[in-house]
């Protein structure tokens, strides 16, 4: 898998050669049975047509950064990534992924509308299918949501699928649902959330 960071990808793209891009973006913290679920319709959309999968992500989580979390103790810890950076690298590419690209989440970044950074990826790739959660929202105070994002690539011909959420125990499978039950010392429980890879 390739690494690309977003500076770079606004330079040169990202080098694939004539083939198009099965897209997702996220931030995947802790890849949980939803994002793997986001990621194996990109591969497999890769299966069918040749596309080269490639993630958008960040290298860290800007909503966890700086914040505090409760825990079971009444003691405030540090909310923090499930997984570390690297180790999201190898689940995505455990399950195929072939470029990532890594975007460091900067106040320029913070400010830009949703639909701006959809057109930055339209002029440096060739985006020959995009899948998203169903509660996903990007852009300057999450200006831009799944249906947004759908309406943006049907105006430009480009197939979107939004894929929907995974559930466990009749509650979609969240990063904020694992860290809870790591909090509470439910380990099995985020283990399960989070899926064998």
């Amino acid at each position: 898998m390739r690494i690309i960071k977003w500076r770079q990808f606004l330079k040169d793209g990202l080098q694939s050669g004539d083939k198009p891009a099965s897209i997702t973006i996220g931030i995947f913290d802790g890849v949980h049975l939803g994002h793997q679920a986001l990621i194996n319709r990109v591969v497999s959309y890769n299966a069918d047509t040749g596309y080269v999968p490639v993630i958008f992500t960040f290298r860290q989580n800007h909503k966890t950064k700086n914040k505090k979390q409760r825990t079971f103790g009444s003691e405030n810890k540090e909310l923090c990534d499930i997984q570390s950076f690297e180790e999201r690298l190898a689940v995505f590419e455990k399950l195929g992924v072939q470029i990532t690209v890594v975007i460091d989440f900067s106040e320029e970044f913070r400010q830009m509308p949703g639909i701006d950074f959809l057109q930055l990826l339209s002029e440096h790739c060739r985006i020959g299918f995009f899948a998203v959660g169903s509660d996903f929202r990007c852009g300057y105070q999450l200006d831009t949501d799944a249906a947004a994002i759908e309406r943006y690539f049907a105006s430009r011909n480009i197939p979107v699928e939004i894929v929907p959420l995974v559930c466990d125990e009749q509650l979609p499978v969240s990063s904020s649902r694992i860290r809870a039950a790591m909090a509470e010392g439910d380990i099995l429980k985020a283990q399960t959330m989070l899926g064998k890879i």
